[in-house]
């Protein structure tokens, strides 16, 4: 750990449908290395990726991460596998300076954890407001629609409108 200097750290979320079974979310740490370039670095699972920004570097491990573990699930022992690769005590010092970053990051209110559950909380809430959005407008095109139909007979061929006003002294 004497040669590394950690600028970022971050979560990788799986999310499986179509299957009956998820994945644990898994962790990185990024590393600026001496040459310049960033090395992310997947703790749990020891998958290693680099790249000439935090982003590239994080994007690269993440389909890394991604091919690695639908692999993993698809072709070999699925979940037990997962289980004895992340049963491993190798990247203990990975986790620890992972945690002391995530505590030094919460000082401002920008620990993963919360970031996290922010970006959940705001996904879910555009959802809710997209979902209640349409069924409001669904139940007014029916009411409108019962109206139109009420009126129907009534409304005259032609409408004329009128208004008239006069200023106030």
């Amino acid at each position: 750990m004497e040669n590394k200097n950690f600028v970022a750290i971050g979560k990788i979320v799986f999310e499986t449908p179509g299957y009956s079974w998820n994945i644990p979310h898994t962790h990185f740490i990024v590393n600026k290395t001496a040459s310049g370039l960033f090395e992310a670095t997947n703790i749990q699972l020891t998958l290693d990726s680099i790249g000439d920004t935090i982003e590239d570097a994080a994007k690269s491990l993440a389909q890394l991460t991604s091919k690695y573990i639908m692999e993993i699930m698809l072709k070999r022992r699925g979940h037990d596998e997962l289980k004895e690769l992340m049963d491993s005590t190798a990247m203990e010092d990975y986790w620890r300076e992972f945690r002391k970053i995530e505590v030094d990051l919460s000082r401002t209110k920008n620990d993963l954890s919360h970031r996290f559950d922010r970006i959940y909380i705001t996904a879910v809430k555009e959802t809710i407001e997209d979902t209640i959005k349409k069924a409001i407008y669904d139940i007014a095109k029916i009411e409108a629609e019962k109206v139109y139909s009420a009126l129907k007979g009534r409304i005259p061929e032609a409408v004329t409108l009128y208004v008239d006003y006069t200023k106030a002294a």
